[in-house]
C-alpha cells in the first residue's frame, strides 16, 4: 500500500497503470488488489478524475482521437473517456489554427518546407490530414486579407 501511495504522490494514474506498475515490481496480485482497493476507498485512485485531468491537460495540444486512444491504452473505461471528452469541442479547427499560429507565427504565405513541417507537427498531435491542410490554406489566406 505504501508503494501505491508513493506512486500516486508522484502523479495521478489510472487503475490499470497502477496495477501494471505494482505487478511489474513483483508484488503479489492479492497485495496489488488490496493496495488498489485501499487507494480507491480514500479517493486517491479515481479513473474518472484521472480522465478529466488528462483531457484538461492536453486539450488544445492533442486531438480528441489521440486523447481517446491514450486513455484507452491507460485502461480507462470508455464511458469515463466519453464523459471527459465532452469538455472538448467536436470541431477542432480553432485548435488547429491556434497551434499553427504558435508554430508558424503570424499568417503568411508558407513555403513548401514550412508547409510540410507544420503539417507534420499537427499530424503528430493526431489531427486529420484534411483538417490540417484546410487550416494551412486558411492560415495562408488570412495573410492575403
Amino acid at each position: 500500500m505504501k508503494k501505491a501511495m508513493n506512486l500516486l504522490l508522484q502523479r495521478d494514474r489510472s487503475e490499470k497503470e497502477l496495477r501494471d506498475r505494482l505487478l511489474g515490481e513483483a508484488y503479489e496480485p492479492e497485495a496489488v488488489q488490496d493496495a488498489i482497493n485501499y487507494t480507491s476507498s480514500f479517493g486517491y485512485l479515481d479513473d474518472a478524475r484521472f480522465a478529466e485531468n488528462y483531457v484538461a491537460s492536453f486539450a488544445g495540444k492533442k486531438s480528441r482521437r489521440v486523447m481517446r486512444s491514450e486513455l484507452e491504452q491507460k485502461g480507462v473505461d470508455e464511458v469515463l473517456i466519453d464523459r471527459a471528452l465532452e469538455a472538448v469541442p467536436e470541431d477542432e479547427s480553432d485548435q488547429i489554427r491556434k497551434l499553427l499560429r504558435k508554430k508558424a507565427g503570424a499568417p503568411h504565405k508558407l513555403d513548401d518546407r514550412e508547409k510540410r513541417r507544420a503539417a507534420a507537427f499537427l499530424a503528430r498531435r493526431g489531427f486529420s490530414g484534411s483538417d490540417v491542410w484546410k487550416a494551412i490554406r486558411t492560415f495562408e489566406s488570412e495573410a492575403d486579407d
